[in-house]
């Protein structure tokens, strides 16, 4: 079946495993699963699935670990109709059980870690999946009917906490899915022998959809660790020894590997590793030239939203690639800079970046007022800042909401910091707005100094003089020893604020 007839992702995997039944799918430690193995997995799991009385349509939760349950639960729930929603193995049970109240899920999958606090809080039934699982599936059952969407069919529900701290559950449809990974594939160039290192918590979307639905489609291989953290003393070291071809990351790890001692020098991994894509948070253009500097290695300065998937396709391989930007629209869907009034602003504007196109959600999950305030004239306006320049090319330039106002003037956190990070033995920094009651807000800078390294307030702000107006000049600087992270790697900026208040 050629690939655009594809409508539910799940048909990627028996096509690969009808037509190539050996090859590798995932690889979990020592463990290798062929795409013929995982395709009878995801049969037998349609099974469970139908004598635990599921029916298309339902939403099914997990709180499932990175590994190949997961993949198993994902392709299985897309092959039989239920709608997946899944959670970091890592959030807090309380946490997850906020969400579960709103969703309503008719069935809830999870492991033994949090099934003693997830069971008997709702009135949904709790599945707890052994250590055992999938392997220990029913066997007998194959060839399991690919459940046919439609148009509107829902395929995934994805929590977000957003940029503003207001929980939102995103519902994907399949064709949503598919017309963002087949833009994916085509924009970065992604082809069969695709192998990528997965690190990122697969409960989120970075790596679902710049490697799990990618790779599936196109026939490739997932090496999958548990976390960034059990993979960074031996990060190069996989990246050799399966000779992978593509890792998706965060900034705080590529912080955190430019403070990692290697042995590996860039010859030891290259040529198979192309390149490094880096999403789900501001990149600091100067994080980004001190990795590349520093391993040899290109990085993707990536963007997207959970109600689009990515949304742009920035290729560092191209022979005019400029860093810093997040590069061209991908083929999917039309991108434009927006006034306060939705209207489309010339080349140079800063304004708000809106998506228009298939690949933008079908709505939030029980909040129609929500959705009707951030699509309009069927364009998502995403509450970014950012402008286009006269190639087409599109930068990033901050977050509504996060923008510090300060005397009345509007000024961009991620601008201060891009230049914080120019000043040798910073290795991470975030500035938040903290309230004063004459100026509105003054600027709050938390720097972390790179291992042995010490700074001084004076000496920061004196390196902002020279590139940053005298209004820019952060007026309070803490250096820290971490800044705490969410479940996705992202920075926490609103704990930041709370800090800074």
């Amino acid at each position: 079946m050629p690939d655009d007839q594809i409508a539910n992702l799940s048909q990627a995997v028996r096509q690969w495993a009808e037509a190539d039944p050996d090859r590798d799918y995932l690889i979990v430690g020592d463990r290798r699963y062929s795409y013929g193995e995982v395709d009878a997995l995801v049969d037998r799991c349609c099974v469970a699935f139908a004598g635990l009385g599921l029916k298309p349509g339902d939403i099914v939760s997990a709180v499932i670990e990175n590994g190949a349950a997961y993949v198993v639960l994902y392709m299985a729930s897309l092959r039989y109709g239920t709608v997946f929603n899944p959670f970091p193995f890592t959030m807090e049970a309380q946490d997850i059980l906020s969400y579960l109240r709103h969703i309503r899920p008719r069935l809830l999958l999870c492991r033994k870690q949090h099934h003693e606090r997830l069971s008997g809080q709702q009135d949904h039934p709790v599945h707890l999946l052994g250590p055992s699982f999938p392997e220990d599936l029913p066997q007998g059952a194959s060839g399991w009917p690919t459940f046919q969407p439609e148009e509107r069919s829902p395929a995934c529900l994805y929590y977000s906490s957003g940029t503003t701290g207001n929980p939102k559950c995103i519902l994907f449809s399949h064709a949503n899915m598919m017309a963002n990974v087949r833009a994916i594939v085509s924009g970065f160039r992604f082809g069969e022998r695709e192998r990528h290192l997965i690190v990122l918590p697969l409960g989120h979307t970075a790596s679902i959809n710049y490697s799990l639905l990618p790779c599936t489609l196109t026939g490739g291989a997932l090496v999958i660790a548990p976390s960034f953290w059990s993979a960074r003393p031996r990060f190069w070291n996989l990246v050799r020894a399966h000779a992978i071809t593509y890792v998706e990351v965060v900034p705080s790890v590529l912080a955190a590997l430019l403070e990692t001692p290697f042995a590996a020098d860039a010859s030891d991994f290259l040529p198979a590793l192309r390149f490094i894509g880096c999403g789900s948070s501001t990149l600091p253009h100067e994080l980004q030239r001190r990795f590349m500097e520093r391993f040899g290695v290109r990085v993707a300065n990536l963007y997207g939203l959970s109600e689009t998937g990515p949304s742009h396709v920035d290729y560092p391989m191209d022979p005019d690639w400029q860093p810093g930007s997040i590069g061209f629209p991908l083929a999917c869907n039309e991108c434009f800079i927006a006034d306060e009034d939705g209207r489309p602003l010339p080349p140079g504007s800063v304004g708000e970046i809106a998506i228009r196109g298939p690949n933008v959600f079908i709505q939030y999950l029980g909040n129609r007022v929500l959705y009707d305030s951030v699509v309009r004239g069927g364009a998502f306006f995403t509450g970014d800042l950012g402008r286009v320049d006269e190639k087409g090319r599109f930068w990033f330039v901050g977050r509504k909401k996060e923008l510090i106002i300060k005397g009345g003037v509007n000024i961009a956190p991620d601008e201060i910091d891009e230049v914080i990070y120019k000043l040798p033995g910073v290795a991470i920094s975030l500035t938040v707005g903290k309230a004063d009651d004459y100026l509105g807000e003054k600027i709050h800078s938390f720097i972390v100094p790179a291992d042995g390294v010490s700074l001084s307030e004076a000496e920061i702000q004196a390196h902002c003089r020279s590139f940053l107006s005298s209004s820019k000049i952060p007026d309070q600087i803490s250096f820290v020893a971490a800044i705490p992270a969410g479940h996705s790697g992202k920075f926490l900026r609103r704990e930041m604020q709370r800090q800074a208040s």
